[in-house]
């Protein structure tokens, strides 16, 4: 059972969705069109120490092609101990539509967004984060799906940018354009989208809920949220965002960590969207998420089970073997770097472990408690 929930999640899901959604195109009825009267937007963003982006972020929101009187940009500060804030005033003389909050103590992200949210009167909320930047048409193509009442949520298209020729990064985008894929098929197929990326999403101002104090996953809250209320997710590739990816291996480490912590908080407090798994969320959230949430756990009950197996048939020895050599491949990997050697296939099975790594310690910190959402970007 262990084996096969690991190839649900990473092989078999994908491929049903694959074949399913492979001649099944994305909706195109009951639209807003360029010309008719589009809904207020107010764009949402915690920021912390982003002096090196947030000029550019800036600039980006307030040079699209949407009706400049229906933007409003806020940006809450937590406590910035760099130029952060005095860049912002600066550009508050040309954009009137920048609103700053400052924060003088360390709140944490979901303080500030829910602090934003409260004060923003707009129709529609744009979540993103101070190092994404939007191109011309991406507020448009978000907010066209909203003529539609039962769409609560669109997801923008992040396109990551590597900054770099690491192979982690390399790596870090085929994931990233992996879970691409599984939110433009689902989005086809069932109108859902199991996770919403923080970097950008739009919501409908009245599906927005409070996040409770101390949770991490501010995006994953949101969108369980709308899932329980039966209301729609589409993913629109056309809303495309840029981010740049970071190499930084330790800081996407703790970056991942603190993901899978907010995780299992949601895990938990949204228990009830598993309780029928032959409904499409039910099934979708178990199959994209909840399996590979307990990848790290599967995987070693494969070890210990192919451990007392090899006695009764050798085959199971060369299983054991295969896994013990991915398990041990980040040290395997981290040898042949120093001696100059790149091996594709290990350095994909080091990222493989990393990331259930970070699950495991994610799920260690939520079971001991969490007691803030006091964030450290990576940079």
């Amino acid at each position: 059972m262990s084996a096969y929930a690991m190839l649900h999640a990473y092989i078999v899901y994908p491929g049903l969705l694959y074949v399913f959604s492979k001649n099944k195109k994305s909706t195109t009825e009951n639209l807003f069109k360029p010309t008719d009267a589009l809904p207020s937007i107010a764009v949402i963003c915690a920021a912390y120490n982003e002096e090196r982006v947030i000029e550019e972020k800036i600039k980006s929101i307030f040079t699209t092609n949407y009706s400049k009187e229906k933007v409003t940009f806020y940006i809450g500060t937590d406590a910035c101990s760099d130029s952060t804030v005095s860049i912002i005033k600066k550009m508050q003389e040309k954009y009137p539509s920048l609103k700053l909050v400052e924060f003088t103590e360390r709140s944490g992200k979901i303080n500030i967004l829910n602090r934003l949210c409260a004060l923003a009167p707009a129709d529609v909320f744009v979540m993103t984060d101070a190092n994404v930047f939007f191109k011309e048409n991406t507020f448009f193509e978000l907010v066209k799906h909203f003529k539609n009442k039962e769409v609560k949520l669109v997801c923008g298209n992040i396109i990551k940018r590597a900054l770099n020729k690491e192979t982690v990064t390399k790596n870090e985008l085929q994931y990233l354009n992996f879970e691409n894929f599984l939110k433009s098929a689902e989005s086809k197929l069932w109108q859902i989208v199991i996770g919403a990326e923080g970097g950008c999403y739009a919501l409908r101002k009245e599906s927005y809920l409070s996040i409770p104090p101390h949770f991490i996953a501010d995006d994953f809250f949101i969108t369980c949220h709308v899932l329980s209320t039966n209301g729609k997710i589409l993913f629109e590739n056309n809303a495309v965002v840029h981010e740049d990816a970071s190499a930084d291996t330790k800081g996407e480490f703790r970056r991942k960590a603190r993901i899978a912590t907010g995780n299992f908080q949601n895990l938990a407090y949204f228990k009830r969207l598993l309780r029928n798994l032959f409904s499409k969320i039910g099934f979708a959230y178990i199959s994209h998420k909840v399996l590979r949430w307990f990848t790290p756990f599967f995987f070693l009950i494969n070890i210990v089970c192919c451990s007392f197996l090899i006695t009764n048939n050798p085959l199971f020895e060369y299983i054991l073997a295969a896994e013990l050599a991915i398990l041990f491949s980040p040290m395997l990997n981290t040898l042949f770097e120093k001696m100059g050697i790149k091996i594709r296939p290990l350095i994909s099975a080091s990222h493989f472990v990393v990331m259930n790594r970070a699950l495991f310690v994610g799920f260690i910190r939520y079971s001991r408690g969490v007691t803030s959402s006091v964030w450290q970007p990576v940079r």
